[in-house]
């Protein structure tokens, strides 16, 4: 079973846009496994590493990426380098994001938000 759910796969595929390449892509649907997850109580952190991965360093979180199931809502952030990707998956809503969360059937959208910049 891949590393990633299909949710996931594309989270990450509107995050990453051009820093990542369709070959780079497709190898991380193909992980098998995570380096690292540790679910944090409000979200969980996910690590895929293979060399192919970029060695520079980026934070992602353009467009606004959210996954909703039910009344739980969430937010993801995409950190890449050092040959290693690392998807965040933080709570947005109310209520925490569960620690069975991944194995349930989230939708993603792309929001537009609104910015509000006083004077």
């Amino acid at each position: 079973m891949p590393a990633l759910r299909d949710f996931e796969i594309k989270a990450i595929k509107l995050l990453t846009g051009d820093s990542l390449t369709d070959a780079q892509l497709v190898l991380v649907e193909k992980i098998a496994e995570p380096i690292r997850y540790e679910y944090t109580g409000s979200g969980y952190f996910l690590t895929l590493a293979d060399p192919s991965l970029p060695a520079g360093v980026a934070t992602l979180s353009y467009p606004t990426v959210v996954g909703e199931y039910g009344e739980f809502i969430c937010g993801f952030v995409v950190f890449i380098g050092d040959h290693e990707l690392t998807l965040e998956c933080h709570t947005w809503g109310a209520v925490d994001v569960p620690s069975d969360f991944r194995d349930r059937p989230v939708s993603i959208t792309t929001p537009s938000v609104n910015n509000v910049n006083s004077p």
